[in-house]
């Protein structure tokens, strides 16, 4: 026999276990988003979360989680088991898009920007945690907006999938530090072509990149030493 159908607080309820900082919120989202159904009780409207739906939420969050999906693929990959068909279990990798495709991290516009309430439901972080990161500098609005831009975002990912290793947000500050000799390295390099008559975007770009690679390579030989 089915079990009865479970209110949205029982849900949070029951997954706060594995995804303490879920909210009401966090769930209203990602039903505005087309990402869960839940069923609408007549005439009061309230929701009501049968099985699947929980099920279906839980892939949701874990996707989120584990594998750092952002919702557009998440969307796609649910679409795909609506169909009938086999996607990666929780823990394979991810197959990779052909050469012709966009990858999924690299979808999103460049200039794309997040309300609070969508960075909170995509970066899967607690309002705490993401107050904890503003006082810190970490995470910041656009200059005289309201809005995030995605490295506000990316920060945000990070931070909550190295909460699940212990880390403390505080403890990003080690990384900011490094951001900002680095920044300030690249500002004197690009320092002399401004100038001149401004940086052309291809150079930029390019020493965006070479010291990028740099760190990484860095980064990766302290470890292997």
């Amino acid at each position: 026999m089915p079990s009865a159908p479970r209110t949205i607080g029982q849900v949070l309820d029951a997954i706060r276990g594995e995804f303490p900082d879920i909210s009401v919120s966090k769930l209203r989202y990602l039903e505005a988003e087309g990402l869960i159904a839940p069923e609408r009780d007549q005439p009061s409207g309230y929701r009501r979360f049968y099985d699947k739906d929980v099920e279906r939420l839980l892939f949701v969050l874990r996707a989120q989680r584990d594998r750092y999906l952002p919702l557009k693929v998440i969307r796609e990959q649910l679409d795909a088991l609506d169909r009938g068909e086999t996607i990666p279990e929780e823990g394979q990798p991810v197959p990779q898009p052909r050469p012709t495709e966009p990858a999924p991290e690299r979808s999103r516009p460049r200039n794309q920007v997040f309300s609070r309430r969508q960075l909170l439901a995509e970066s899967g972080l607690g309002e705490a945690a993401l107050i904890e990161l503003e006082r810190l500098k970490l995470v910041r609005q656009r200059r005289d907006t309201n809005v995030f831009g995605r490295e506000s975002l990316a920060v945000a990912v990070a931070a909550k999938r190295l909460s699940a290793f212990g880390v403390d947000v505080r403890q990003l500050r080690a990384l900011q530090q490094s951001a900002t000799m680095e920044a300030a390295f690249i500002e004197q390099v690009l320092s002399q072509f401004r100038r001149r008559s401004g940086v052309p975007t291809d150079i930029r770009n390019e020493v965006y990149r070479a010291v990028i690679g740099a760190h990484t390579a860095l980064v990766t030989q302290q470890l292997m030493n």
